[in-house]
Parts: C-alpha cells; structure tokens; sequence
C-alpha cells in the first residue's frame, strides 16, 4: 500500500464540516476491500465495519475525522467581493493572501483572500492580526455576476497542492486529519487474511472540527467495547514549548488523560516495544480537543485511547509530517488488534 499516495489522493478532496459527502465516496471506496459493510449515516459519517463468526462478539472502534477547517460566506458585497467568516479552526494569521476555493451551488470557484498591500497601510496596522469582518475574498466578478452565483452560506476551503519535502517528510492541507484515516486503512490493510474473534469498525468521521459531533453519533450506533480515536498533535518547531509537543518522525503519540482508560493506553506502549515501533507521550488535563471525548462518553461509557501523529503548522495550507509516523500508526493499530486476538483466544 502506497500511503504517500493515499494520503496526497485524501489531502486533495474538499470535505468541510457539512461537506463530508465529498470525501465519503472516495473513503468508501478505500475501506470496501477491507470490510464487510459500510455505512454512511445522515452526519456523513462513514462508519466501515468488518465483522466475525459471533454476532455478541466485542467490537473494537478505530476513529478519524474526514472534515476540514472552512469558512463560510457572510455577503456579497456590491463590488463583487465576499465577505466571511471561520466556520471551523482557520488562523487569521495565515489567511492574508491564501489562495481558496468557493462552493457555490453551481461549481467550485478559485478565489483569493484580499490583502493591502504594505505600501497603503500604516505601520501600527502591518502589526495587528486582521480581524474576519475586515478581509474579503477577490472571484474576480463584478458585483452583479457575483451576487448570481454566490451566496450567503456558501463554504470556503483552503487550496493547496501536497507536496514532497525531504526524505518522508511532506506537506500539504487537511493532513489533520486525513493522515489518520490513512493510518487506520493501513492497519486495515495489514489484518486483510486474519481471522478476528471480535468486530472491527472504521468510523471516519464528520463534523470533528465544529465540535466533536460525528463521532457521537456514530459511536452510540456502533456501541463498541473499546475505543481508540487517531488524530494530529503539534509537534516542535522552533519558539514553541517542548513539553507542549512532540517530535517529527519520532513515532505515533499515545495520552494519557483523566478522560482515557489507562490500562489501554498502558496496553498500546507495551505492544509498540514488543514490535519496535517508536512511541512518544504526552499528558492531557482536558477533554484532549478529539473525538476521544465524545466516544469515551456515549452510551455508558467506552474505553477509549488516542493515538496522535506529530503534525506541524496545524490548521493551515502547509501542514507537515512524516509519513512513516503515519505508517507507524497503522502498524500499532494492526498490532494491536492481533495482540487481542492472542489474548481472546487464550481465554
């Protein structure tokens, strides 16, 4: 399996948060040699199950989100450009400028994020962070044709090729979180001719970046015994705090929290020693800001870990990684399920 490829191929599709339908397909498509059903539900959650001989067998989640950080039109004005707003997770730091995709009920168009130039701005502005109701978006249209075909509500993505960098590093948007649905068909891909004694879904995931809201759906259908959520984390650049981040290309990244069962994530360390895949930790006082939270409280309560990958330059066009962090993920994943197969059948 080619995980650079399948990771570019992802990067590339425009799915917001209310979007999902235009990734689902593709994912679908990816899962369905892996599994023996897939659903999708009215969220947009892609929920592929593989199943065993026992219909009371456990069930064991692997879940990631397929939406991306967006925004959304707010107006058009009267010269032909449109205001708007984050809808999900964008940084006004990095949006001066950047190059985005409009999706409007016809078609998507190709539009830039206004920007004056230091030229006409006064030195106490060229310091500031502008604020959303100050920028708009240049289509290129007079007022009339723009106010034909866009409208108030219509989405916004940001446009950017993947590309390669050095060794296995590579770059490119909506790594957070498509590396980890990558990560997940890779271990699916690895467990293909084993016989499991226990179900398997792969929930790929809507509306994580608005507010964890896919999963808690998808987790209260599927009802799964245990859990283990993949996402991004930040990992060190230079000026940012070392016990906040992680290390690229240094191995998936297991938490420990109050929210998370201790015993499974203890379990997921030990695995990845007994395999040589490189693992780091890190510790979280809060929900975690990812699905985890929302699966670990549906129902009565599942077990549930999380398992990160060191990402740089989150929420941007230009997020970066490694791909053998990703491909260390998906052999912790695959390892993991084979270790309780052992353990099932021992029993």
């Amino acid at each position: 399996m080619d995980i650079k490829q399948i990771l570019f191929d992802l990067s590339q599709r425009t799915a917001c948060s209310g979007m999902e339908y235009r990734c689902a397909e593709r994912v679908k498509e990816l899962f369905t040699p892996y599994c023996d059903e897939i659903l999708v539900d009215a969220l947009h959650n892609v929920l592929a199950i593989r199943h065993c001989d026992d219909e009371d067998a456990p069930t064991v989640l692997f879940d990631a989100h397929m939406d991306e950080i967006a925004m959304v039109i707010t107006g058009i004005r009267d010269d032909g450009f449109l205001t708007f707003n984050s809808l999900a997770g964008i940084d006004r730091r990095t949006i001066l400028a950047a190059e985005v995709t409009v999706h409007a009920q016809d078609g998507d168009y190709y539009g830039i994020v206004s920007a004056i130039p230091p030229h006409l701005s006064s030195e106490a502005d060229r310091k500031k962070t502008p604020e959303f109701d100050t920028l708009c978006i240049d289509v290129g249209f007079g007022g009339e044709k723009a106010k034909q075909i866009f409208s108030t509500g219509d989405f916004v993505t940001l446009r950017a090729a993947p590309a390669e960098l050095l060794g296995s590093i590579v770059t490119g948007k909506t790594f957070d979180d498509r590396a980890s649905v990558t990560a997940i068909l890779y271990a699916m891909h690895e467990v293909k001719d084993v016989k499991l004694p226990f179900h398997v879904c792969a929930m790929l995931s809507a509306q994580e970046e608005p507010g964890l809201r896919g999963a808690k759906v998808g987790a209260h259908r599927i009802d799964p015994q245990e859990a283990i959520a993949i996402d991004v984390c930040h990992a060190l650049i230079p000026e940012c705090p070392r016990e906040k981040t992680s290390i690229l290309g240094k191995g998936p990244v297991l938490t420990y929290a109050p929210i998370l069962d201790r015993e499974l994530v203890k379990k997921l360390e030990e695995i990845a020693a007994d395999r040589n895949i490189p693992v780091q930790t890190e510790a979280s006082v809060g929900t975690t800001g990812t699905n985890a939270y929302s699966i670990f409280a549906s129902n009565c309560g599942v077990k549930t870990a999380l398992i990160s990958i060191p990402l740089k330059y989150m929420h941007s066009a230009i997020e970066t990684l490694d791909v053998q962090d990703v491909k260390n993920v998906g052999r912790l994943l695959a390892a993991y399920l084979l270790e309780k197969k052992e353990a099932m059948t021992r029993a």
